[in-house]
């Protein structure tokens, strides 16, 4: 080694900057490859959903970080499907509508992506729509009710008790009278 390039060595290697940086990306290795042996390690480092396999969109991500929310309305389902091809496009309108505090979520089941979500959650059929109540390891309800959007909008209402948007023939209220 040429006198130049040691002591370039030993200033890279000295430098507290860069024993800091090495530090931090051992330790965010380390809780990857250990993370689904024992999740007890990351518990309560706020890392859990930024390392290791991510699998997906910013959706599946949301999907599996529920502490903050009141559940979520998913449908799972597959391009080639017949059923799925006429209730997807009334599921987005839902998720253009729905302001409240339920995640709206489409799972497209033949994305490489979603592949091992999908198995963990013994999909069988399409579409398949479920209303998670706390997350994605919490239980779940079926949903067998009607496949257009104010269907799906009755339904989340009566899990909130909260309109899911308002009608959009509702009258104008007069305070006058």
């Amino acid at each position: 080694m040429s006198k130049m390039s040691k002591a370039l060595s030993s200033d890279i290697s000295g430098n507290p900057v860069f024993i800091m940086l090495m530090f931090v990306l051992v330790i965010i290795i380390f809780l990857a490859i250990f993370r689904s042996v024992s999740p007890f390690l990351t518990m309560g480092l706020g890392v859990n959903a930024h390392i290791g396999s991510l699998r997906g969109s910013f959706q599946i991500e949301a999907f599996e970080n529920q502490q903050e929310s009141n559940g979520c309305f998913v449908m799972f389902y597959a391009p080639w499907c017949g059923h799925c091809k006429t209730t997807k496009p009334e599921f987005e309108k839902l998720q253009e509508s729905y302001k409240g505090p339920i995640k709206i979520i489409a799972i497209d089941c033949d994305d490489d992506k979603n592949k091992e979500l999908v198995s963990k959650h013994d999909v069988k059929g399409f579409p398949t729509i479920r209303y998670y109540k706390d997350g994605l390891e919490g239980e779940y309800t079926e949903y067998n009710g009607g496949r257009t959007a104010d269907d799906f909008k009755e339904y989340i209402s009566q899990i909130t008790g909260v309109l899911a948007v308002a009608p959009d023939n509702a009258a104008p209220v007069n305070y006058n009278n």
